[in-house]
C-alpha cells in the first residue's frame, strides 16, 4: 500500500511541481497582465474587493513567486508538511475561484454596499478568462475549473505522503530522477503548448539554486535558505520583466505580428468565422416550469406555431420567453478577429489607423496607457527620435488615452517633436506592457518594441531600420 502511494506521490510531485513552476513563470513573465486580471476580479460587479485595487501589482507578484516557490519545494522535498498544506490551500482557493468565475451569470445582478453605506443592486461583471496561463493559453473559466480539479486530485497523495513522513529532501539519486522527469514534462509542455523553451532553463536555474544551498550549507535552517535562493532567482526574472518587457509576448501586437491583418475579420481574410446561436429561457410564470431552447431550434421548428397542433404543448407549458437576456453561445469554432478596438484618432475625430499602419515608411509609436501617470524620464529620447523621424522621412506619433487638449498641453510642456493621437486605454495596455513604451511598425508588421528605459538612440534605431528594410 505504501509503495503504491510512494509511486503515485512521485508522479504527482513531478506533475504538480513542474506545472506550478511553469504557471508561475507565465504569470511572472507578464505580471502587469496578471495585475489587470486581478483588477477585473476586484471590480464591484465581480468580487467587490475594490480596496485591494491599489495593491494589485504587489498581489500579482506575490502569487507568481509563491506559485514558483511551492513548485520547487514540491520537487526538492523541502518542508513537506508546510509545502503540502500551502499547496492545498492555494489549489482549493483557485478551484473555488474558477468555479465562481465559470458559474457567473452575465445577466444576473448582485447587491453591494456603496460608499454611503446604502445597499444597491448592480449587474454582474463576469471575468471571462481566469488568467491562469496568461495570454499564452487563454482558457475559459470552465476549462480552468476542470484543470484545477485535476491538479487538486494530484495534490492529495502529496499531502498524505507528507504527513506520513514519506517525503523528505531528495537524496542525490531521488533528485536526479525527479528533476529529470520534471524537466521532460516542462519541455513537452513548453514545446507543445507555449512554443517557448525558456521554462526548461528557468526550472533548471531554480533547482540549481536550491540544490546549491542544500549541498553547501549544513544548517538546520537550510530548507529556508533553499527557499530564499529560489526567491532570489525568480525575483530577478520578475524584476527584469517589470523593468523592461515580457520575455515572451503572446499578444496580437507581439514582434512579428501583422497588426493590419489582426484587425481584419474572418470575412475580410477569406476565412470561416465562428458560428453563434442564442440560448433563450422559456418559462411559465404561474407553474414555474422552465426550459432552455436555442434560437435556431425555435425558428426551425416554428415553436411559436405549435400551440394548437395535437399533442404539442410547448407554448402551453412555456408561454413566456426571456428574449432580453438571451445568452450567446458559440456552436462552431472559427477564426475570430484578434484586434477589435485599436484606433488612432486625431484631434478632429478622424481614424488614421489604416493610413498609418499601411504606410511604406517606418512608423514609430510612443505608447502611453495613462499620460498623467507616465514617467517622463526618457522624454528627451523620444523627442530626439521625433526629430530624426522628420529628417529621415519616418512617421512618429504619440498614442495615449488622453484628449486632444491634454495632448496639446503635454507637447507644450515637454517639447514633444511629434503629433499625438488618442486610443482606447485597454488596448494600449495590450500593445506594450510599459508606460511609456516605443513600438516600431513597418507596413503593419511589428518590428520591435521597447520599454521607456530601453528606448534606443537615434543612431541605434537608424541602423536597425536600415537592416530591417
Amino acid at each position: 500500500m505504501l509503495k503504491a502511494l510512494d509511486g503515485l506521490t512521485w508522479v504527482s510531485r513531478v506533475l504538480v511541481g513542474a506545472l506550478f513552476v511553469v504557471s508561475g513563470l507565465i504569470k511572472s513573465n507578464d505580471a502587469l497582465g496578471f495585475m489587470y486580471k486581478l483588477e477585473e476580479y476586484f471590480e464591484p460587479g465581480a468580487m467587490n474587493l475594490e480596496f485591494l485595487g491599489p495593491w494589485a501589482l504587489e498581489l500579482a507578484v506575490f502569487v507568481c513567486i509563491a506559485e514558483i516557490l511551492l513548485g520547487i519545494a514540491i520537487l526538492v522535498g523541502a518542508l513537506p508538511k508546510l509545502t503540502s498544506v500551502l499547496t492545498t490551500v492555494m489549489m482549493v482557493f483557485f478551484t473555488w475561484l474558477t468555479w465562481y468565475t465559470a458559474t457567473c451569470d452575465p445577466f444576473g445582478t448582485k447587491e453591494i454596499v456603496d460608499a454611503s453605506g446604502a445597499a444597491v443592486e448592480i449587474a454582474n461583471q463576469c471575468v471571462l478568462e481566469c488568467g491562469c496561463f496568461g495570454n499564452a493559453i487563454p482558457l475559459t473559466a470552465y476549462q480552468s475549473f476542470l484543470k484545477d480539479v485535476v491538479l487538486l486530485f494530484f495534490v492529495v497523495p502529496i499531502v498524505l505522503s507528507a504527513f506520513l513522513g514519506r517525503i523528505q529532501l531528495n537524496t542525490p539519486r531521488q533528485g536526479t530522477a525527479v528533476y529529470a522527469a520534471a524537466m521532460v514534462v516542462t519541455y513537452l509542455f513548453g514545446e507543445m503548448m507555449l512554443e517557448w523553451n525558456f521554462p526548461v532553463l528557468y526550472l533548471a536555474l531554480n533547482l540549481i539554486a536550491a540544490e546549491a544551498v542544500k549541498r553547501r550549507w549544513n544548517n538546520p535552517q537550510k530548507e529556508w535558505g533553499m527557499a530564499l535562493a529560489v526567491v532570489v532567482v525568480s525575483g530577478f526574472v520578475q524584476y527584469w520583466t517589470l523593468s523592461h518587457l515580457p520575455l515572451k509576448d503572446y499578444r496580437p501586437y507581439a514582434v512579428g505580428e501583422n497588426v493590419l491583418e489582426n484587425r481584419m475579420t474572418a470575412e475580410e481574410l477569406g476565412l470561416e468565422g465562428p458560428v453563434f446561436d442564442k440560448e433563450i429561457r422559456f418559462f411559465h410564470p404561474e407553474t414555474g416550469a422552465e426550459t432552455l431552447v436555442m434560437q435556431s431550434e425555435y425558428m426551425a421548428q416554428k415553436l411559436w406555431d405549435k400551440a394548437n397542433e395535437p399533442g404539442t404543448t410547448f407554448l402551453a407549458t412555456y408561454p413566456e420567453g426571456d428574449w432580453e437576456h438571451a445568452r450567446e453561445v458559440k456552436i462552431k469554432d472559427g477564426y475570430e478577429q484578434r484586434i477589435l478596438d485599436f484606433q488612432m484618432v486625431d484631434a478632429e475625430g478622424n481614424d488614421l489607423t489604416d493610413a498609418i499602419l499601411g504606410a511604406d515608411a517606418p512608423v514609430l509609436l510612443h505608447i502611453s496607457k495613462d499620460l498623467d501617470a507616465m514617467s517622463t524620464s526618457w522624454q528627451d529620447n523620444f523627442n530626439a527620435l521625433g526629430s530624426a523621424a522628420q529628417a529621415q522621412g519616418w512617421a512618429m506619433y504619440g498614442l495615449t488615452n488622453a484628449t486632444a487638449e491634454e495632448h496639446a498641453a503635454f507637447v507644450a510642456a515637454k517639447g514633444a517633436t511629434y503629433p499625438f493621437l488618442t486610443c482606447d486605454q485597454t488596448e494600449l495596455k495590450i500593445v506594450v506592457r510599459a508606460n511609456p513604451g516605443l513600438v516600431w511598425i513597418q507596413q503593419g508588421v511589428v518590428m520591435e518594441k521597447w520599454a521607456g528605459r530601453d528606448v534606443p538612440s537615434v543612431e541605434e534605431l537608424t541602423a536597425r531600420i536600415e537592416q530591417g528594410r
